[in-house]
Order: structure tokens, then C-alpha cells, then sequence
């Protein structure tokens, strides 16, 4: 509750300060959003490529087990 005093604009003043004391520390001009704007060296990365897993059976085939397995397709 704000009184005559003027002590909740004090109070928020202290909190200014200390939120520009760690801006600075930390080296940000100031706390924004890049939505919608350009950012440089954003573009660089990987991609992660799926691929088809190919399946062998191993156990039931047509001339038995203990032969040489079929080509992987």
C-alpha cells in the first residue's frame, strides 16, 4: 500500500537498479524479443535423418535356420 511517503516508488527505483546492475553484469543491452527479426549465425545446425530400419528374420525361414541369411533389402 502506497503511502505519502513516496517508499513504494523507492522500492521500485531499487529494483531497476538492480535489474540494470545484472544487465550489465551479464552484458545485455537490454531484455527484448527477436520474433520477427533477424539473427545472425541462427541458420547453423544439424539435422537429424530418419531412416528406414530394414528387417531380417531370423527364426522360422523357408529352408531353415541354419543357412546363409537373405540380402538386406
Amino acid at each position: 500500500m502506497p503511502t505519502e511517503d513516496g517508499e513504494e516508488g523507492e522500492a521500485m527505483d531499487a529494483t531497476n537498479d538492480d535489474d540494470a546492475a545484472m544487465m550489465g553484469l551479464m552484458g545485455l543491452a537490454g531484455f527484448g524479443t527477436t520474433k520477427g527479426k533477424h539473427v545472425d549465425g541462427n541458420q547453423e545446425g544439424a539435422v537429424e535423418v530418419k531412416r528406414v530400419r530394414t528387417w531380417r528374420q531370423y527364426m522360422n525361414r523357408r529352408g531353415g535356420f541354419n543357412r546363409p541369411l537373405d540380402k538386406i533389402k
